[in-house]
């Protein structure tokens, strides 16, 4: 489990991912300050958070094969239930017409509507997820380097 950082509300981790990202971008900046992990630590921290950084593409791909997936389906969905509406409504309707009131009436269209919908925002939740984990890496350097006093 993760908490969004604007809602405070629970959220699961996106698959793919195995553990939530540290967030430390979230954190006060003057407990930040007062932070002084020790150089284990932070190679530690910095090692988990580069290896989830690797599997992020990794967990990205799925989700996006998913949206895919649900956008070919609500494709084939609406095809059918335009030339089903077709033959209820005759040649008085255009194609968009029909289009619309497939969206309405047709159970398998919103069916793949909603599908659509909750894989796109399990896609965007991903991506928030991986660039949370990306900022991670990036502060945790930053902090590597600071105690090493700008050493490498």
């Amino acid at each position: 489990m993760d908490a969004d950082p604007s809602t405070g509300a629970v959220v699961p981790v996106p698959d793919g991912f195995d553990a939530v990202p540290l967030n430390v971008a979230v954190l006060d900046e003057d407990w930040l300050l007062q932070w002084t992990p020790s150089r284990a630590q932070i190679v530690g921290a910095l090692s988990i958070a580069r290896a989830k950084n690797l599997a992020a593409p990794g967990a990205l791909d799925d989700y996006r094969r998913k949206l895919t997936d649900a956008k070919r389906e609500q494709k084939v969905a609406i095809g059918l239930a335009v030339q089903r509406l077709r033959g209820e409504f005759g040649h008085r309707t255009t194609r968009t017409e029909l289009v619309d009131l497939a969206h309405g009436v047709d159970d398998r269209v919103i069916a793949a509507d909603d599908a659509v919908d909750t894989a796109w925002l399990l896609f965007e939740y991903a991506k928030d997820f991986a660039e949370a984990i990306e900022r991670d890496v990036s502060l945790l350097q930053s902090i590597a380097k600071a105690q090493a006093g700008g050493q490498p």
